[in-house]
């Protein structure tokens, strides 16, 4: 016989009380992590699947009868006691994701213009009501920056010719030399870094799922270094608590679009963020910690000084082989996949 088989019935009444029950339970006792033998609250706001059944207003009657099906959706355990400690939703999350969606809904068609708007007009930011409120921004410094304390970063470039290259090979190119990139116009000279090796790599390549030598330099950050614009976005780390019009850009995600051929003379994914850089400078901001546009994890760095002394490189540049990552698809007439 199943599990399943030894539950009580519900009737539809208690069948719609458990959908409630169910759909604000979030976490478990087993989801936390544990130290010393005691579990240590993390994931969820703490309370018990009785005080759930309260706020929901359900009847004594089906209490007990309810707590025998309900499940923890994050781990899978069954193990939902009637007076067991349980998690809902984070606070903060659901106030996040409340700003999110009110944010995007008042900014969302005005971004959209904004961006036609300045691929039309490339060098008129300034004439789109957009433009002026991401100049206000930054330029009066509501826009939030940060401090970056000692770090180890990676800067990459693929092995092109026979030369051996040394640290100044790898540097960022000088004035009049690069083609421009997401936070600088054709012909500046900025430093791009990236926070790992694995990133620095994937960054430099013009389609990751190819595998490439490249060569590696790292780099030892000395100092802090302040005025940092913060423009990293994911659920656990968003640059701008404070700014309602950055925040709509990072959201949006308009400010990471990939550009699909690097060896276009044509960027307009480029544009938006090279205006942000352009008003960043002019607000006196050091450079730009951003997320990645080719990875869901880990930031690059530019810095508007391509020689900040803080940035020190660690010897000479490496040589290595990137692998890009593949997913083993199973295949069923392949006996020597199960092994």
């Amino acid at each position: 016989m199943d599990y399943s088989d030894f539950l009580p019935d519900l009737n539809k009444a208690a069948e719609r009380y458990r959908e409630k029950v169910q759909v604000l339970l979030k976490y478990c006792v087993t989801c936390q992590p544990y130290d010393g033998g005691d579990y240590v609250w993390i994931h969820g706001e703490k309370t018990t699947v009785d005080e759930i059944m309260d706020s929901v207003n359900c009847p004594e009657k089906y209490r007990d009868d309810i707590a025998e099906y309900l499940h923890c959706p994050n781990c899978g355990s069954s193990s939902i006691e009637r007076y067991g400690t349980v998690g809902t939703e984070d606070r903060y999350r659901i106030a996040e994701e409340e700003r999110y969606n009110r944010i995007l809904k008042q900014y969302a068609d005005k971004i959209e213009g904004f961006r036609k708007h300045i691929e039309d007009y490339p060098s008129l930011a300034l004439d789109h009501p957009m433009g002026r409120k991401i100049y206000k921004e930054v330029v009066q410094r509501r826009a939030e920056s940060v401090t970056v304390i000692p770090s180890k970063w990676s800067r990459a470039r693929v092995v092109d010719r026979h030369d051996v290259f040394d640290s100044k090979d790898l540097h960022a190119p000088g004035i009049g030399l690069s083609s421009g990139g997401r936070f600088h116009h054709p012909g500046q000279s900025v430093l791009y870094i990236a926070d790992s090796e694995k990133l620095a790599m994937v960054e430099t390549l013009d389609n990751p799922n190819d595998s490439k030598l490249i060569w590696i330099q790292s780099y030892s950050q000395t100092d802090s270094i302040n005025d940092i614009l913060d423009l990293r976005h994911d659920w656990d780390n968003i640059g701008q608590s404070n700014s309602d019009v950055m925040y709509a850009l990072l959201v949006s995600r308009c400010i990471f679009e990939k550009v699909l051929d690097r060896n276009s003379k044509w960027r307009p994914q480029y544009f938006i963020t090279a205006f942000i850089a352009d008003c960043a400078r002019k607000a006196g901001f050091k450079g730009i910690i951003y997320s990645s546009s080719r990875e869901s994890y880990g930031y690059n760095l530019v810095l508007f000084d391509a020689y900040e002394p803080s940035i020190v490189p660690d010897g000479l540049p490496k040589i290595y082989i990137y692998e890009p990552i593949t997913k083993n698809v199973y295949d069923p007439d392949d006996p020597t996949g199960v092994f």
